[in-house]
């Protein structure tokens, strides 16, 4: 039986093993022409004399002498540079006026036995650095105690100055000052598209003064509450239990909303509404003032006629407020204003949308008397309303 080492110890045989050498050093050869090309592209992107050793451009906001020497032209515009540090610098400015709210109400065991436990909790913005705190009325409803929870983390107690439902607003205050303060914005200069910012505390204290960031998705949803027109701005900026009454802030750190709810439906995602600025602060300004808001109120619930909406009921008019119901006992039930009947006039000015009639109302105040021109199958009335507090 052959001996398979003893095979593999003799000398060379035949011309195959002059191949097996011939390629051995092909393959040496090969490595070293490699190794040399290697060097060479190496050695080209060594940065020249002056230059710092790192050859990639930085960041826009990391330092770089070697930019600051290039021409204009080759500098990194400064507003690029603002749009990296945009967010950041917003985040940074409005955070420390976001604080965490806690309600403290008595809760009964099993047993009978009563107890003040912490019911829920919420977020609120400091508008004053004398302790006035901006939040939403359902945070601070029915609190037997409050809490505020500052950035720093020191808790104070808080007193309520003043509450409005209809807007989901409220003015607590804690006897501190100093405090860091939010700046409001002009909600009425927002846009489309540009981004949203929200700050505060989700699923309670644990995650305080979290930030999550969207755009403004539109601005101005109407919701009507009790015949009262109320506008929200919409966003896709994740808004979650316990950010209700924190800030939604634009991008230079101005607070132009109060987060104040998010849709609840199975599917539905990126649909939360903050209370718009330029509201916050109106209704702050009153309860601070007189601890609650005073409306004038006409009793009726209404929707801007269109004219297909007027071909389809039969009207005899194509424009103007339609009035879908009227309050029971309320003013404009009383005056005799009656469901279906069109609202084209108030005090001689002409109504065309809802809006234009809520603007009107508001110019009024509680006790005065407006004059309300209506059609009422194809004929023309005016009926006095004497405007009541909106309830």
């Amino acid at each position: 039986m052959p001996n398979f080492y003893d095979d593999f110890s003799e000398k060379p045989k035949n011309p195959s093993h002059f191949w097996r050498g011939v390629l051995v050093g092909g393959i040496i050869f090969g490595l070293l022409v490699a190794a040399v090309f290697s060097y060479s592209v190496l050695d080209d992107l060594q940065p020249e004399s002056g230059n710092q050793e790192n050859p990639f451009i930085p960041l826009p906001w990391e330092e770089n002498d070697d930019l600051k020497e290039k021409n204009d032209s080759e500098k990194i515009a400064p507003e690029v540079q603002q749009y990296y540090l945009a967010i950041v610098n917003a985040v940074e400015r409005a955070t420390p006026s976001v604080v965490g709210i806690s309600n403290y109400g008595v809760v009964v065991d099993l047993w009978g036995r009563s107890s003040l436990q912490e019911r829920a909790t919420g977020s609120g913005v400091i508008i004053g650095s004398d302790g006035y705190i901006v939040t939403n009325y359902h945070v601070i409803e029915n609190a037997r105690e409050l809490v505020v929870t500052l950035g720093s983390g020191e808790e104070l107690p808080a007193t309520v100055i003043g509450a409005d439902k209809p807007t989901d607003l409220a003015v607590i205050k804690v006897e501190k000052n100093n405090l860091p303060t939010a700046e409001l914005a002009d909600s009425n200069k927002l846009r489309v598209g540009e981004p949203a910012i929200a700050i505060g505390n989700p699923l309670g204290l644990d995650f305080q003064q979290s930030v999550t960031v969207g755009v403004v998705s539109a601005r101005e949803r109407s919701i009507t509450i009790q015949g009262q027109k109320f506008t929200f701005i919409q966003t896709d900026a994740a808004i979650n239990d316990g950010n209700s009454g924190g800030a939604l802030v634009n991008i230079n750190g101005k607070v132009v909303g109060i987060n104040t709810a998010k849709i609840k439906i199975s599917g539905v995602e990126g649909m939360g509404f903050a209370i718009p600025s330029n509201t916050v602060r109106q209704i702050t300004s009153e309860l601070i003032d007189k601890g609650k808001v005073i409306r004038p109120w006409m009793g009726v619930y209404i929707k801007t006629l269109t004219p297909l909406e007027s071909q389809r009921l039969g009207l005899s008019v194509d424009s103007g407020v339609l009035v879908a119901d009227v309050e029971s006992g309320g003013p404009a039930a009383r005056a005799g204003i009656e469901p279906m009947d069109v609202i084209i006039a108030v005090d001689g000015k002409e109504i065309t949308n809802n809006s234009e009639l809520q603007h009107v109302i508001d110019q009024h105040s509680v006790g005065e008397k407006i004059s309300v021109t209506v059609v009422r199958n194809k004929e023309e009335l005016t009926i006095e309303v004497t405007l009541e507090t909106l309830p």
